[in-house]
């Protein structure tokens, strides 16, 4: 009898043990997971609650310090080969932003967040620099977003018109197609297009960020993380301005993808441009990078 208890004890005993097993290996700690390709934002974002409150601030530059006259910020991930900046010629300086690979998780010690894809990244530069601006700046992304065109927008730097920049105070480095912007330049409401799954949120961002009522008819620009503007431009918006964008995308619960995907849509109307903004691919190759066969 005494035995059989045994027997039995030593098979509950294993039976519970195999459930443990099975349990963590099928649920391990979230922190210990990677992320799910092909999962847009699959990381919400949860600071910590030991994390500080930490919004940039601008720096003071040092007197004997000039800042460049034409500067590429780069965001790059953690191992991102970035040698083809040293070929491209003297003028344009460089600014590099390395960020974590996984762009909406936190960076070791919940030292910052990036978020948004590279909004934060940008912004907190923006911020940052604004009293030593460059005459001209480039705002590229890692070359793994799905809006990088990578070695193409190597080749053009070079080529691009710093006269126009400087004249139209912004210039997105990706010139849309004639169907992108027939599909863009439509009624906000109707006909739907990509947007529409973001109409709510967009009205809330738009009501928050520039204190409208109401969100303007049509909002048709064309998004990227891949721009170029000038100091000019950059300072018709106070510090402020960009730190209220940079606080609403760091409060935000939207997931990453989307809270990087409105201010891609908003980054022609914060430097100067109207709600309903898609250039004319002929033109706009023509003026960005004179290319006007």
């Amino acid at each position: 009898m005494l035995r059989n208890v045994v027997s039995f004890a030593m098979t509950a005993t294993i039976f519970l043990a195999i459930i443990a097993i099975f349990r963590s290996t099928a649920n391990p700690p979230k922190e210990n997971r990677s992320p799910v390709p092909g999962v847009k934002g699959h990381y919400p974002y949860a600071k910590p609650k030991n994390a500080l409150w930490n919004p940039p601030k601008p720096k003071t530059p040092a007197n004997d310090e000039a800042p460049a006259d034409r500067l590429i910020i780069k965001s790059r991930l953690e191992n991102e080969d970035l040698s083809w900046l040293d070929r491209l010629p003297q003028i344009w300086k460089k600014s590099i932003i390395t960020i974590d690979n996984d762009f909406a998780r936190l960076h070791e010690n919940a030292a910052r967040v990036d978020r948004g894809r590279v909004a934060d990244a940008y912004l907190r530069w923006i911020i940052e620099n604004y009293n030593k601006l460059p005459e001209t700046m480039v705002f590229l992304p890692p070359e793994n977003q799905p809006s990088t065109s990578g070695a193409r927008i190597r080749s053009e730097i070079p080529k691009l018109r710093v006269p126009f920049i400087q004249s139209s105070g912004f210039a997105p480095l990706k010139c849309p197609s004639v169907e992108m912007c027939e599909k863009l330049i439509r009624p906000f409401h109707s006909p739907p297009y990509e947007l529409r799954t973001m109409e709510e949120p967009m009205g809330n961002v738009w009501k928050q960020l520039f204190g409208e009522d109401k969100m303007r008819e049509d909002l048709a620009t064309l998004p990227s993380a891949e721009l170029a503007v000038s100091k000019a431009q950059v300072q018709k918006r106070s510090v402020d301005e960009y730190l209220k964008v940079w606080t609403w995308l760091n409060k935000t619960i939207m997931d990453d993808d989307s809270a990087g995907l409105v201010i891609e849509y908003l980054w022609p109307f914060l430097f100067g441009k109207d709600a309903l903004f898609c250039p004319d691919f002929r033109k706009c190759e023509c003026e960005t990078y004179e290319r006007c066969s």
